[in-house]
């Protein structure tokens, strides 16, 4: 190591052990002795930025960069200083120059999220440019890498697009797992509701269920399943009932408990002999360049044969946790199917990969825990509230479609709660936010929404209630910080709506059960016009815009009659689309239709 390595190595260790004094003086030393060292150059500007002397360090790094133009670190260090210096489309373009830089390289990969979420700041404009410089600049041959990368800092759902038809067109150019991976990554993005641009409606209901389609074929095709997805006889009772999920998660996730609800109704209240698979078939590893990284949670407990046991009732369940959606994990659990032999499938939840395996060889019966258009291939589609229909569906889908509503079985309210309980002011109303994705869901338009409204009503309170990690650095941003408060996950939910004022609800696409949950309680429901909620409330419940948002939180806030008003709504509207047992039994009879129809 020659002297200038030397010096380098002991400033950045006063630098990493935050003696800035001591490394920026080696760092000149250096300086003195090598002019223009891009390594002492890139370090004295993040001194100048963790100063506070983002001018400075804008002019030290772009001399890095100048040197070692190949370094993602200086165009990355560069973009933070040119943010700190308010020079947001030039920060941008850095930030883009680092993720090409990483990309091209395949590498880095845990850092190219987070590059792109810094561009993700900037508006559409600013992320556009970005956008093209990484396509101008990149270098590798994977589309899916590409393409997903675009859509992340656009949120153009024609890159998406290309991704799909690119597989479309030449489905051999991608294996099973990849095609699995690209298809649960643009699933959750459009579930999340990050499209800014592009008609969503009209890819999803074309190339996006059509990849579906081809991954659920594919699959059975290249993994030798079709020899063993046998066509079954008619049959006329429904006797044995498989119910296949995506995931069964534990105490806490309510699907998980829905899927054991409806499990337990179908044996325990009529008889039947029910196995709940849980094939863990949402992607739980990266499979391809695809990005943002991401992995679907496992109860790794969950494994094999055993017993579930919860409201008083046991069903038998095999579940199948792991990591991977490959030949060997699918035909175990085809041949765990055929071997149960059920009469018919119920596919519990959207994208259902595993129960569309058997579409072909036994009646299925889709059964929605989400609204809007599945890309299901199951013999029925059913609704997910009561005012649910097919309308602007494919012709294909709309014949298959059945009205239905998903029910709801409470739990347990607890002992009474006060605010206190929750460390909530005693005094003003308190309106609440809750969710399992509030870190995605809750995001800057949301808040700002939620800033006016606490400017109109000065004595409300807000309480975000939901495991959450970023959620409270951007409340700490926000003009009303004080009034805003993340609990955390709750486990006492309906004691935390028995003290609310009122339930508001982001633009999101879930959120159904807690909605549901509030309405029990009387908590009145403010939300837009669209996703789960606006399906569990009703159409006379939902609001148009923001103005109609605010109008509705205040005036719960303010006006004690308004208040029990839509209390006595909202209890109303529970019982009428609440009665779990009522959907079981219609659950019943869909799936004797699905076999005179099979």
């Amino acid at each position: 190591m020659d002297q200038i390595e030397q010096t380098l190595a002991v400033a950045t260790e006063h630098h990493r052990a935050g003696r800035t004094a001591e490394a920026e003086r080696l760092y000149r030393d250096v300086l003195d002795a090598s002019p223009g060292h891009p390594d002492a150059l890139h370090l004295l500007g993040v001194i100048a930025l963790q100063s506070g002397r983002a001018d400075e360090a804008v002019d030290r790094i772009a001399q890095a960069v100048a040197g070692d133009d190949g370094s993602p670190l200086f165009h990355a260090n560069l973009g933070h200083a040119l943010h700190a210096s308010g020079r947001h489309r030039e920060a941008a373009m850095s930030f883009a120059r680092a993720l090409t830089l990483l990309t091209n390289e395949g590498e880095g990969w845990g850092n190219v999220g987070a590059l792109a979420n810094l561009i993700r700041r900037y508006d559409d404009d600013i992320r556009a440019a970005a956008a093209a410089e990484v396509d101008a600049r990149y270098t590798m041959g994977d589309v899916m890498r590409r393409q997903s990368l675009l859509f992340l800092l656009t949120g153009d759902v024609t890159y998406y697009r290309a991704l799909v038809n690119t597989a479309l067109d030449d489905p051999l150019r991608f294996s099973i797992p990849s095609m699995h991976y690209a298809y649960w990554g643009i699933a959750m993005r459009l579930f999340q509701g990050d499209t800014r641009k592009g008609d969503v409606s009209a890819f999803t209901v074309g190339e996006f269920r059509r990849f579906y389609r081809l991954l659920v074929e594919e699959t059975a095709r290249r993994y030798g399943l079709d020899t063993r997805l046998r066509r079954v006889a008619p049959r006329t009772a429904v006797k044995r009932v498989a119910l296949i999920t995506n995931q069964m998660l534990g105490e806490g996730h309510q699907p998980t408990a829905d899927a054991f609800d409806y499990a337990h109704r179908l044996q325990d209240d009529h008889g039947c002999q029910v196995l709940i698979v849980n094939p863990n078939a949402m992607a739980v590893e990266g499979e391809n360049g695809f990005v943002p990284e991401y992995s679907y949670n496992v109860t790794a407990e969950y494994d094999g044969e055993q017993t579930l046991t919860a409201f008083g009732a046991e069903v038998r369940m095999l579940s199948f946790p792991q990591p991977r959606f490959d030949e060997e994990k699918l035909t175990a659990i085809v041949d765990a199917v055929q071997h149960f032999d059920p009469d018919v499938i119920v596919a519990f939840g959207g994208s259902n990969t595993v129960a569309d395996l058997f579409a072909r060889s036994r009646p299925v019966v889709f059964l929605p825990t989400s609204s809007g258009l599945p890309p299901s291939l199951a013999t029925l589609l059913l609704g997910y509230a009561p005012e649910d229909s097919a309308a602007g569906w494919p012709e294909e889908a709309r014949a298959r479609f059945r009205p239905f509503f998903f029910g709801w079985t409470l739990p347990d309210a607890g002992p009474a709660r006060s605010r206190a309980d929750f460390g909530l002011p005693a005094d003003g109303p308190l309106h609440v936010v809750v969710g399992n994705r509030l870190d995605q869901e809750v995001g800057p338009e949301f808040l700002e929404t939620l800033d006016r409204l606490l400017d109109r009503v000065p004595d409300a309170h807000i309480a975000f209630a939901g495991a959450v990690t970023d959620l409270p650095g951007r409340i700490a941003a926000t003009r009303n910080a004080a009034r805003m408060q993340a609990l955390g996950h709750v486990d006492a939910i309906r004691g935390l709506y028995g003290v609310a004022t009122a339930y508001l609800n982001p633009p999101r696409q879930g959120g159904g059960g807690s909605a549901a949950f509030a309405l029990a309680d009387g908590l009145p429901v403010v939300t837009y016009a669209q996703g789960d909620v606006a399906g569990i409330v009703g159409p006379t419940l939902t609001v148009a815009d923001e103005t109609a948002f605010l109008d509705r939180a205040a005036t719960l806030g303010q006006d004690a009659a308004a208040r029990a008003q839509a209390a006595e709504a909202a209890r109303t509207r529970f019982a009428e689309t609440a009665d779990r047992a009522r959907s079981v039994e219609k659950l019943l009879d869909y799936a004797r239709e699905a076999q005179e129809l099979y």
